[in-house]
């Protein structure tokens, strides 16, 4: 296990170099409970924060630890009606802080993200004062072709499993490019600069999320 981490280490801080070569702010930790201490530290008691819907922030107990500070916090996880979903989305975009992971992060410092209804790749774009991105050692691939097989094999079809949709990929494990209305994958998004000095990457040596 330590040589191993060691040269996912190394991964990690070239994939760090590459996006801060793309002016996107890139931090790398050991474990999720390093990054769990840093967000705690980074948000301040009274903020306003949302979060874009993410596996990796909730069993990774981020969401828990939010939910436990004296903050003004709009979780996307949690079921929701339509109307009560979209106003509480459009609310994000004035948040001080909205935290969210990646559907992968190429080596080349590129951003990858599909979404069904946008919010989540909407807000890391515009809106929110701060972006933190939190993304595991799994979600780093090669370029973006490696990044779009990953969300097409792994990524949506275990979400849309999650989220019960009755898509092709839920029966054929991998993605069928349908035209269901039931399907996940609406919204493509990369994202390989930062003008506005709003993103910061949180990578971690550990495996978590989609």
């Amino acid at each position: 296990m330590e040589h191993t981490n060691k040269i996912r280490r190394l991964h990690l801080e070239a994939c760090a170099k590459e996006l801060r070569n793309h002016h996107i702010k890139t931090d790398v930790f050991e474990t999720m409970e390093e990054v769990k201490a840093f967000l705690n530290e980074q948000i301040e008691d009274g903020a306003h924060v949302g979060d874009g819907g993410s596996m990796t922030l909730k069993y990774s107990g981020i969401i828990d630890m939010l939910n436990q500070r004296d903050i003004d916090y709009i979780t996307h996880n949690q079921v929701l009606d339509r109307e009560t979903a979209e106003a509480k989305n459009r609310r994000i975009f004035s948040a001080d802080y909205f935290l969210t992971s990646a559907n992968a992060i190429t080596m080349n410092g590129e951003i990858i993200n599909v979404d069904g209804h946008g919010n989540r790749v909407a807000a890391m774009i515009f809106g929110p004062k701060k972006v933190f991105i939190v993304a595991g050692y799994n979600k780093i691939v090669k370029d973006e072709e490696a990044a779009k097989t990953r969300i097409q094999t792994i990524a949506a079809p275990i979400n849309c499993v999650r989220l019960n949709r009755n898509t092709p990929c839920v029966i054929k494990g991998s993605c069928q490019d349908c035209r269901s209305n039931e399907r996940i994958c609406a919204a493509y998004v990369k994202i390989n600069f930062d003008r506005e000095d709003r993103l910061h990457v949180l990578l971690v040596n550990e495996e978590h999320g989609y």
